[in-house]
């Protein structure tokens, strides 16, 4: 099995010009910007009693952390030289109650992007948070694609979509829309020359990595025909998965029979500053039905379930490794398309590890 991460002094330098089709991009997971005011907390106690506590977690981690999460991911921007930042979806809350509150809840997030002054494109997959509430989907479609049209430098009417640069090509997929978003990638996928580097962009990850292993895409027994379809998509083009969803770091190779592709996992819901990494898990011997023991306690209904899913999917791993905290990441991608992550703990400056991707599709 590769050996695929190794410490590394800090951000690398930015240099003078910036080598043929070599580029960076700043790569952030989960949000969820919130503030206690975006939500009429009436509609909470009725509908959504039990995310009450994690709105008010969420919007201390807002008031406290993110604004150094932001801080710092604009100074690796300007270090690295990079081009944008890609943010993988649940870049707010949601859940606010009233198509009112929920623009009120996207426009000041989008004005807190505006005022860190990147000077850089922020393109952000749509998550399942952002979507969800009275009024969120009007507020997407009227408000966050707009946004977004105006980083891509192209129209953007639906979630799913296209970006180019340099030598690379972003598929920004909408996982929930799942019939839709299937057909449409199987044209846009066409487009994909053997000279690019495919990154597959993806709020809800395609490879099950933890305790939650039935939170990924085309998870349901009636939709085994789409997901090996898309397995083996991701390993035609030896594309390198980008997802959240989950809150934790990973890494993965996962073979299919069209070849591997890689899975990285991240999450930048940082709940403090100083805040430990846990649960690191590393190598083969450790993905296997014990994953769910990570977390004891979550639906206990679906045991059985996760862990069979675990079964299932362990031959087809060929890299594993897991690490419970949220952080950022700088992404490289070198002149002769080999791609490089540096991925940072909390809102640090000090890498926890870099991982050297184009290795791994080798794994």
């Amino acid at each position: 099995m590769a050996t695929a991460t190794l410490p590394v002094p800090g951000w690398a330098k930015r240099v003078a010009a910036v080598p043929d089709n070599a580029f960076s991009f700043v790569f952030l997971g989960d949000l969820h910007f919130d503030k206690l005011m975006h939500h009429d907390m009436g509609y909470l106690k009725d509908k959504y009693p039990n995310d009450i506590h994690q709105i008010e977690n969420y919007s201390r981690i807002t008031r406290e952390n993110l604004a150094s999460l932001m801080q710092v991911s604009r100074e690796c921007a300007k270090e690295t030289d990079a081009s944008f930042l890609l943010q993988i979806g649940d870049f707010v809350e949601g859940l606010c109650g009233s198509k009112e509150l929920a623009s009120t809840q996207v426009n000041e997030f989008i004005d807190l992007v505006d005022r860190q002054q990147f000077g850089l494109p922020f393109l952000a997959i749509k998550g399942n948070h952002d979507i969800t509430g009275t009024g969120a989907k009007e507020v997407y479609q009227e408000i966050v694609l707009p946004w977004q049209s105006r980083q891509l430098n192209r129209p953007a009417t639906t979630a799913n979509n296209m970006y180019v640069h340099k030598n690379a090509r972003f598929i920004l997929f909408d996982c929930f829309s799942e019939k839709e978003s299937l057909v449409w990638l199987r044209e846009a996928i066409k487009e994909h020359k053997k000279s690019e580097v495919l990154f597959f962009c993806t709020h809800v990850p395609v490879v099950p990595y933890d305790a939650r292993s039935n939170w990924h895409v085309y998870v349901h027994p009636n939709q085994a025909t789409e997901r090996e379809e898309l397995l083996n998509l991701l390993g035609e083009h030896k594309a390198v998965v980008l997802s959240g969803h989950l809150h934790k770091t990973s890494i993965v190779t996962r073979n299919t029979p069209s070849g591997n592709f890689v899975q990285i996992g991240l999450g930048s819901v940082v709940p403090s500053l100083d805040a430990p990494v846990k649960s690191h898990l590393k190598g083969l011997d450790a993905y296997s039905e014990r994953l769910v023991e990570l977390e004891p306690d979550f639906t206990p209904s679906t045991l059985e379930l996760r862990k069979q899913i675990l079964k299932e999917e362990k031959p087809f791993i060929r890299h594993y490794e897991y690490a419970d905290f949220c952080g950022y990441s700088s992404v490289h991608v070198g002149r002769e398309n080999n791609v490089s992550m540096t991925i940072y703990a909390n809102a640090s400056k000090t890498p926890w590890s870099q991982v050297n991707i184009t290795e791994l599709f080798r794994a």
